[in-house]
């Protein structure tokens, strides 16, 4: 759930908050992921040779980078993203995000929440359906990594695999870029455009980025962090994370307003009925343990649906 911008929220401050990852629901169970944040300039040289990045955006239409983050090299690139219409015939979807069209065919995978191989015909009939009633069905449409990045302008994505999903929080794109698709402004805002299937995504002040980092963290860095809570100690005022992980709060730790649950207390709530909660957060790691121990400045709590 997405409550309306605040004055204090995570875009105001100096480090930034880690709010993706690399599945629409939320950090693997068992996994911590951490981050460092950078810099535009340090942004921009990590995509002066291939870099495979994730693009967070703050609507579902709109073209503005939430979050950046240069992930480690995988063998896919992913689209997420509600449908506005669907052409059965010619096999496209025209997606919400930027009207970008997706095209599928006889090779591509079909699958639904509950089915991972349904049948062409099948799968257009749920997203017809969808359409039909007026809603609009999110997908997942997935493609093998390219020998090199797709050049900024050619506004195509031929979908191996396409997944009709339960509902999304946010549009993503996952995607490998090079300098092509790196455009400096001459005039702010925005403070740059990273072109990517022919849009013109926008980064501004507020677009968080940050490099996640592969291996476990040293005591003293700086880190955001994400993952799934699985105990909370609200007299000890810590928080387990689902890899064992330790987040130490203080009086001096700030939950951030814009998520869904603003207390140890109603987070330890969460936990005992049996609810997937979550936590982003700024830290600096204080033990390599174990137990992994991070003490947070900042924390946004949120309950996935």
């Amino acid at each position: 759930m997405r409550c309306p911008q605040s004055s204090v929220s995570l875009a105001a401050v100096a480090f930034v908050l880690l709010t993706a990852c690399s599945d629409s629901t939320g950090p693997a169970v068992g996994a911590t992921q951490f981050g460092e944040p950078l810099s535009l300039v340090q942004f921009e040289s990590e995509v002066v040779g291939t870099a495979r990045i994730e693009i967070e955006f703050t609507s579902f239409t709109g073209l503005v980078a939430r979050e950046i983050e240069v992930e480690p090299d995988d063998a896919e690139e992913k689209l997420v993203s509600r449908v506005t219409a669907m052409d059965a015939t010619a096999g496209t979807l025209t997606l919400e995000l930027g009207g970008l069209v997706t095209s599928y065919g006889a090779s591509t995978r079909f699958r639904t929440p509950s089915n991972s191989n349904v049948s062409r015909s099948a799968w257009e009939a749920l997203i017809a359906a969808e359409l039909n009633a007026g809603r609009l069905p999110s997908i997942e449409a997935r493609r093998n990594q390219p020998v090199t990045p797709q050049a900024p302008t050619v506004a195509t994505f031929a979908a191996a695999d396409v997944r009709l999903t339960d509902a999304i929080d946010d549009a993503k794109i996952e995607v490998y870029v090079d300098a092509d698709n790196f455009e400096d402004v001459v005039s702010p805002p925005p403070l740059a455009i990273l072109r990517v299937f022919g849009l013109p995504v926008e980064i501004v002040s507020s677009t968080r980025i940050q490099r996640i980092l592969n291996g476990a963290p040293s005591p003293g860095a700086n880190v955001q962090f994400e993952a799934q809570v699985i105990s909370v100690n609200v007299a000890g005022a810590t928080m387990t994370l689902s890899d064992g992980t330790v987040v130490q709060t203080t009086a001096g730790t700030t939950f951030d307003p814009e998520g869904d649950l603003l207390t140890l207390s109603a987070a330890a709530a969460a936990v005992a009925s049996g609810d997937f909660v979550r936590v982003e957060g700024i830290g600096t790691v204080q033990s390599a343990g174990p137990p992994r121990t991070v003490a947070a400045t900042l924390v946004k709590i949120e309950v996935d649906d």
